[in-house]
């Protein structure tokens, strides 16, 4: 990224947009929304592409839990508790109620999900691409005394 031939606006909007779209529950096409986005607001598609994958195994707990429960807050709800997990383990009987109880578990939690993850997501980008487009601006200026700062690309 440091190396990119993008000025330091794109390359920051395009970790901005991985970013953000990390934090919504979007898994499995996070990758594809992060480069149509991209293409969208003409923010470095590879870039992008590339942030979007700090939502991985490893931290899409911590990173969902967090905005669920920032999205509980805003739609003043209780989060789901212990028993409520329990719950999931044991639905009504009969496929029709067990669809039921399923549907409505799933809205109950999706809901505070993509608000959150929206809200968390708009807040981290903007602290990335602020964070990201001076880190550039200031790497490139120690390293090529200031040439491609001001590059700008047509």
């Amino acid at each position: 990224m440091l190396h990119a031939d993008d000025p330091p606006q794109r390359l920051a909007l395009g970790v901005a947009i991985g970013v953000f779209v990390a934090f919504t529950p979007t898994f499995g096409v996070q990758m594809v929304l992060a480069a149509c986005l991209s293409w969208m607001f003409r923010a470095n598609k590879v870039v992008s592409v590339a942030a979007v994958w700090i939502s991985n195994p490893a931290t899409m707990v911590p990173m969902y839990y967090s905005a669920y429960h920032v999205g509980c807050w805003v739609l003043r709800q209780s989060p789901i508790d212990r028993a409520g997990f329990i719950a999931l383990l044991h639905p009504p009987d009969g496929w029709l109620a067990a669809t039921k109880f399923y549907w409505n578990q799933m809205w109950s939690v999706a809901e505070p999900m993509w608000v959150g993850g929206v809200l968390v997501g708009l807040a981290s980008a903007y602290l990335m691409y602020v964070f990201v487009d001076r880190f550039i601006r200031w790497y490139r200026l120690r390293r090529f005394g200031g040439m491609k700062t001001v590059k700008a690309r047509s």
